[in-house]
């Protein structure tokens, strides 16, 4: 295998601002590579990614299992079959990363865990095809400069959602409650124990990843860095594409813009207005205020 490193990008956002979906987009142009599902459970098998090669030549049974009926990337709450099990998918691939001793903190890697990741990403995109590597992952918010060192030319996208949107959506997701919450050390289960509010745990932890990204980012060239908005993403899918592909090295595929022009994106954001009590916004609002103004979201 070629020591040359692949081109990569690496998705960056805190959890449920429309990262998965990006990334899924991202993943029908067939010149894009990535961790699948197979991967995820035998982390030290690269060449798991061929399956990935399949998908691009199965577009109907790709998009029903990736995007299910209403174009929601987290398929993971509804019936699956043993068919759509066993489909190469994208996945976040952590199990990869701790293969390769690269801590879900964050923090310094060695040489060798470097090392160790360069070749697994190699062999995603051997095994697998393309050209341009793609990775989402939500703990990549706090590994910033470990990947940046690992690939001196990686690129960033940062997909930002208005919070309130964020932590309603946070609210719903079934394994919230018993997820470790990186910067609170644990469940969001022992902090409503503890007698802590659950929209103060969710409106926080969005500021959090929000200002994780920001200081990461913040040591690289910003000619590496793509900012987004979740809100501009599911208006235009099709232009935003179009602008992501120029920016990692994507080739125009009119087949691959095509595909994300027949997702269906509503455009969810607002539904905090209607889900939300006044009581709730104003816990949420209260905690991300600065933010909030900041982004522009006020």
């Amino acid at each position: 295998m070629s020591d040359q490193l692949p081109y990569t990008t690496f998705i960056l956002g805190a959890a449920r601002s429309g990262t998965s979906l990006l990334y899924k987009a991202i993943c029908l142009h067939p010149e894009s590579a990535y961790f699948n599902n197979w991967m995820r459970r035998m982390p030290g098998r690269p060449e798991l990614s061929l399956p990935n090669r399949v998908a691009r030549h199965t577009p109907r049974m790709r998009n029903r299992v990736w995007f299910g009926t209403d174009s929601n990337a987290y398929v993971y709450a509804r019936p699956r079959s043993l068919a759509e099990r066993l489909y190469p998918m994208p996945v976040e691939g952590e199990p990869i990363f701790a293969r390769c001793g690269i801590d879900e903190r964050g923090g310094a890697a060695t040489p060798a865990q470097l090392r160790a990741l360069r070749r697994a990403v190699r062999g995603a995109v051997r095994w697998g095809g393309g050209t341009h590597f793609v990775n989402k992952r939500v703990a990549n918010n706090r590994r910033v400069a470990l990947l940046a060192e690992a690939f001196p030319a990686a690129r960033f996208i940062d997909l930002t959602r208005d919070g309130r949107a964020v932590a309603l959506s946070l609210s719903r997701v079934d394994w919230w409650e018993g997820s470790i919450v990186w910067w609170y050390g644990d469940t969001p289960r022992a902090w409503r124990d503890g007698g802590g509010d659950p929209w103060e745990l969710c409106a926080r932890n969005w500021v959090e990843e929000v200002r994780a990204i920001d200081d990461g980012l913040g040591a690289i060239d910003g000619e590496r860095v793509l900012h987004l908005r979740y809100e501009e993403f599911v208006a235009e899918p099709r232009e935003t594409v179009r602008q992501i592909a120029a920016f990692m090295g994507l080739g125009d595929d009119l087949g691959w813009l095509d595909a994300v022009s027949a997702l269906s994106l509503p455009d969810r954001n607002r539904t905090w207005q209607s889900r939300l009590s006044s009581d709730q916004v104003a816990v949420i609002e209260g905690v991300q205020a600065p933010e909030l103004g900041r982004l522009g979201y006020r």
